[in-house]
């Protein structure tokens, strides 16, 4: 049986705000029940759209 993954983004600008600690809490939750869990943060970085159509 593969093991489930999850990737949580935060996109708050504060890394270490209420959406940190949201997610710090889901993160907890789904690795007690084995899930891998990966949580980055791109709230301080500019997030674009795909830029292949040069829109």
């Amino acid at each position: 049986m593969k093991k489930l993954k999850a990737l949580l983004i935060n996109g708050s600008p504060r890394a270490k705000g209420c959406t940190y600690t949201a997610l710090t809490e889901l993160k907890n939750t789904l690795e007690q029940e084995g899930m891998e869990v990966e949580l980055i943060h791109v709230g301080h970085k500019d997030v674009h759209g795909c830029i292949a159509c040069r829109l």
